[in-house]
């Protein structure tokens, strides 16, 4: 997903098109995905960064109406499919191993969602992901 603005940021450049060592945020993201072979990889990007993302196939989201809607902006270029895996093109740090991990991970449990999620020191500055005992998403 690239469809955020960045606002934050203060910038007028959309934060997942911000250089990192020489790469776009969103760059690092898509490479992350590509060792894992999907049968569709799909940018969904802001009306205003479509054009950014040369030769790969793109979904508008045309209103920032937060991660559903852009996951729903980008499932009639998905087909019918039994797996899902969405990641934020603001996220630079994700590998291809993580991300093997993770679908494994769903594979094997047969849920029906799977979240990455970590525990920062100070978790103030994240949305939260609140689980259980047995680690299950409440």
């Amino acid at each position: 997903m690239a469809a955020g603005q960045g606002t934050r940021m203060k910038s007028a450049t959309p934060k997942h098109l911000h250089p990192l060592l020489g790469r776009r945020l969103a760059d690092w993201a898509i490479e992350a995905v590509r060792p894992l072979e999907p049968d569709h990889l799909v940018v969904v990007a802001s009306p205003q960064a479509a054009d950014a993302f040369d030769g790969l196939t793109v979904a508008v989201q045309r209103e920032p109406l937060g991660t559903g809607d852009a996951v729903r902006s980008a499932e009639p270029f998905v087909g019918d499919t039994d797996s899902v895996l969405v990641v934020s093109a603001d996220h630079p740090l994700l590998t291809p191993r993580v991300l093997r991990q993770l679908v494994e991970q769903h594979r094997e449990s047969g849920a029906a969602a799977t979240v990455l999620s970590f525990e920062p020191p100070d978790p103030r500055a994240y949305g939260r992901i609140v689980r259980n005992a047995e680690g299950s998403l409440e």
